[in-house]
């Protein structure tokens, strides 16, 4: 492709896993032809290897995870295996010697997440949680509204998950060994959001129940923070679930005017900005469109790193994956104990 009048190299991808998730990023980066090529994948077996590069015209496939990583023609891999397993390929990939977009969440635990976050830093290797809402155009928008103070000091931000989960006992939501649980999986989401717009908290209460495999199925938290010197005092509220299809809404509430996102997981088309005290005023309407299903945007967000030499995305700081993990492990440690609970420093 030509960039600024130079001719660069198509950056070559790797797919870890071949779940459905690994189809919907593969189908996606196909739509950047001009940018991406899809050179390799890695199952744990063959046969799911094959079959996957099939469906995807993609020239090689591996039985190995260090034989995808090993693959000479491969810049960037997409850690796309199930939770519990994104510490160990991740790290695998790492050391040798490739960049990383894990999907989310980066890694079960903060200890985890911050022995990547330093192996990318020694090794200077970019890293990147694959966290694509906040890659998302009108969330880019409504985070840089926020920050520039025309809606006033950012007092309270909302934002829920939830579907009514059906599926056997043995799913990788429902079972422990698999890192499953609501939390992990969909909790995540609402918590990157709060923390786009509020950061990390100080307090967090936590409330919820458990489906009979024991991992936590529904839950719900209030985040406190603090006031300090840069900012006033400020609250939030987050709500997962397995159990009930809950509204994907996300709200922002400053002391001068609010923002409203319907569907902020499911390709939100239009984002809802209303200014000044009054409930009846008029919202102004800003919309966006959605190639493919929306992880393209995330996908480009690497690549303009990686040509720029960079090992961080600005669009999902390191310092940020690893408060939402502090914030993730800390919610799953209160849900089913009322007691507020107070993260050390």
């Amino acid at each position: 492709m030509l960039l600024d009048g130079i001719v660069t190299a198509l950056t070559g991808w790797g797919i870890l896993a071949t779940g459905h998730i690994a189809s919907v990023f593969a189908r996606d980066l196909a739509l950047l032809s001009d940018e991406a090529r899809l050179v390799a994948v890695g199952s744990r077996t063959l046969e799911r290897a094959m079959a996957f590069a099939a469906d995807h015209d993609i020239p090689r496939a591996y039985d190995s995870y260090a034989d995808l990583a090993g693959d000479p023609d491969v810049d960037v891999i997409y850690v796309a295996s199930s939770h519990h397993d994104h510490f160990a390929s991740a790290k695998l990939c790492l050391e040798a010697g490739k960049s990383v977009l894990v999907e989310k969440p980066l890694t079960t635990s903060p200890d985890d997440t911050a022995e990547l976050i330093n192996l990318a830093d020694e090794r200077g290797l970019f890293l990147m949680e694959a966290l694509w809402t906040r890659t998302n155009p009108l969330l880019r928008k409504a985070a840089a509204l926020a920050a520039s103070g025309e809606l006033g000091e950012i007092r309270h931000v909302s934002a829920n998950f939830g579907f009514a989960f059906r599926g056997p006992p043995t799913h990788r939501l429902l079972d422990p060994a698999q890192a499953g649980g609501v939390i992990l999986d969909a909790g995540v989401y609402p918590l990157h959001m709060v923390n786009l717009f509020l950061g990390e908290p100080t307090d967090l209460f936590g409330y919820g129940s458990h489906a009979a495999t024991g991992v936590d199925s529904h839950a719900a938290a209030v985040l406190n923070y603090p006031a300090t010197g840069n900012r006033p005092a400020g609250t939030a509220t987050v709500i997962c679930s397995l159990e009930a299809d809950l509204p994907t809404t996300l709200e922002v509430f400053g002391s001068f005017g609010r923002i409203m996102i319907n569907d902020f997981f499911i390709l939100p088309k239009e984002m809802l900005v209303y200014r000044g005290h009054h409930r009846d005023v008029a919202p102004e309407v800003l919309v966006t469109q959605w190639p493919g299903a929306g992880y393209t945007f995330q996908a480009q967000e690497v690549m303009r790193c990686l040509r720029a030499g960079e090992v961080e995305s600005p669009m999902v700081p390191w310092r940020d994956s690893l408060a939402v993990s502090r914030t993730l492990a800390l919610w799953q440690s209160v849900v089913g104990d009322p007691r507020p609970q107070r993260e050390e420093s």
